[in-house]
């Protein structure tokens, strides 16, 4: 009787377990998490044009000759500043080590200044204007992802003119009132430095300093017969924004 309950038991116990098992809750799957997907780093690669304003301050020396003796007049020296506009248009290409490497040409408007040279027997004015100036430049920097600060050198130019008008009294052969004009094309190597910051895919703003040493330019006037031989250096700040052509680059949550 005794193994006939035992046998019993076990039975039940055999038949009861997968019902049992079926009433369990099922083990949940584990949560998935959705890694971020970082983007990539701004991409500098590309052509971009754009606007710019700029102040800048010169320094010149020259010294002026008498072209019908020969005799040379004291030295002389001006200082002169002015606020200018323009446009510039470059390509930049960044390197798998976010090496930047480019070049840019820029083009500026004009400028005017005039100066009074009054002497015990005589006064004139000279009047120097500065048509249109721009330079041609490689650069080269690094990007901190969406900020690129760079080096930059190349060649800068202008064309213009300088007027000279006797007012008092006689030089050489120009009596009051007689005005004479010369064109002036000046060129010389300029060097600086600035940054570039992206705010938005195809947008950037910068800042840059410029140095500029101009070569040595002769200006003749005949009727009074003087002729200056002068140099200049200069520096300038410009700020200014760019409209970037790098469609590739991707948008930023951060815009």
């Amino acid at each position: 009787m005794k193994e006939l309950l035992l046998g019993c038991f076990a039975f039940v116990a055999v038949v009861a377990s997968p019902a049992s098992a079926a009433d369990l809750s099922p083990t949940p799957a584990p949560a998935y998490t959705k890694v971020p997907v970082l983007a990539p780093p701004y991409d500098w690669t590309g052509f971009y044009i754009g606007g710019h304003a700029t102040y800048g301050w010169s320094h010149g020396e020259g010294q002026t000759t008498n072209t019908a003796n020969g005799q040379l007049f004291a030295p002389g020296s001006s200082d002169t500043s002015a606020f200018r506009g323009g446009g510039q248009i470059g390509f930049d290409y960044m390197t798998s080590s976010r090496i930047v490497v480019g070049v840019v040409a820029d083009v500026n408007s004009g400028a005017h200044n005039t100066k009074t040279n009054i002497a015990p027997s005589e006064t004139s004015t000279g009047e120097s204007m500065t048509d249109v100036g721009g330079t041609l430049r490689a650069r080269a920097g690094y990007a901190f992802d969406t900020l690129l600060l760079y080096g930059t050198g190349g060649w800068g130019w202008s064309r213009g003119s300088s007027t000279r008008t006797q007012v008092v009294g006689t030089v050489g052969n120009a009596t009051p009132g007689t005005v004479e004009t010369a064109s002036t094309n000046n060129s010389g190597w300029r060097v600086g430095a600035g940054f570039d910051y992206a705010f938005a895919r195809n947008w950037d703003v910068f800042a840059e300093y410029k140095y500029t040493r101009s070569q040595d330019i002769t200006i003749t006037f005949p009727i009074a017969q003087r002729s200056t031989t002068s140099h200049s250096t200069s520096n300038a700040i410009e700020a200014g924004v760019n409209w970037r052509f790098n469609w590739g680059t991707p948008v930023r949550a951060g815009y």
